[in-house]
């Protein structure tokens, strides 16, 4: 069961509170409406929340102003001419019709989508869901040797690791089970960007929590880890 999230204002500004286990708040704004949220801990007061809240109200401001500026992605429609990205190459979608299964291949820097005849109507969510295994298949194919290197690099070992979309977040670790989890959407950057997500997450076996130690341990695994993290924060434009 998910944690309860609270909608409050602190310090004259809407937000969204959830609150959990941890040391320190964090703040994010949230496109695409610039929704506020912050993650605090259990026992920290409103009182504290609301002046963290007001220290960063500049912040908060100019991170709303570039949401606001920024244009809507426009809607998919999973056509012949659209662009994808894999491994942070930009291809271009070619569908075509035929006989055989629905399948999705890579043929230079072309990305293809080959359909049953039949299926010349499907709806942008069936063929979404076609590019997304494909995308799965990627990303399964490709972490096994970066995780036995990130696993020689941290020192630490991952029980198991799975693949899920998620919205938020590039990965996850569940630190007792040391299981690992990661972002589908890894598949359409590059392979460094992947890497870097496994060695953070292997991190959190030593530091659960991103405090200066969890930093100094990123520094030395992976020093350029604060360039891979600014690429795959930011957007790829498709």
């Amino acid at each position: 069961m998910g944690k309860p999230v609270i909608s409050l204002a602190l310090a004259g500004i809407p937000v969204e509170l959830e609150r959990k286990s941890i040391k320190n708040i964090y703040l994010r704004v949230v496109p695409p409406a610039g929704t506020v949220r912050l993650s605090a801990p259990k026992r920290a007061t409103l009182e504290e929340l609301a002046r963290f809240v007001a220290k960063h109200t500049a912040w908060i401001e100019e991170k709303q102003a570039k949401i606001a500026a920024s244009p809507l992605p426009s809607a998919r429609r999973f056509l012949s001419g659209e662009r994808f990205f894999v491994w942070g190459e930009a291809l271009q979608l070619t569908v075509k019709f035929g006989r055989g299964c629905n399948i999705v291949l890579r043929d230079g820097s072309r990305l293809i989508l080959s359909l049953k005849a039949q299926e010349a109507e499907s709806i942008p969510a069936e063929r979404e869901a076609l590019l997304n295994e494909w995308y799965r298949r990627e990303l399964a194919r490709a972490v096994p040797p970066l995780l036995a290197r990130a696993e020689t690099i941290v020192g630490k070992s991952a029980a198991e690791w799975r693949i899920k979309n998620m919205k938020t977040k590039w990965g996850t670790c569940n630190i007792r089970a040391r299981r690992i989890w990661l972002n589908l959407q890894l598949a359409k950057y590059p392979s460094a960007c992947l890497e870097y997500i496994i060695i953070h997450e292997l991190t959190h076996l030593w530091e659960r929590y991103h405090n200066a130690h969890f930093k100094s341990l990123m520094d030395k695994f992976c020093p350029d880890w604060r360039e891979r993290k600014k690429i795959v924060n930011t957007p790829l434009g498709d």
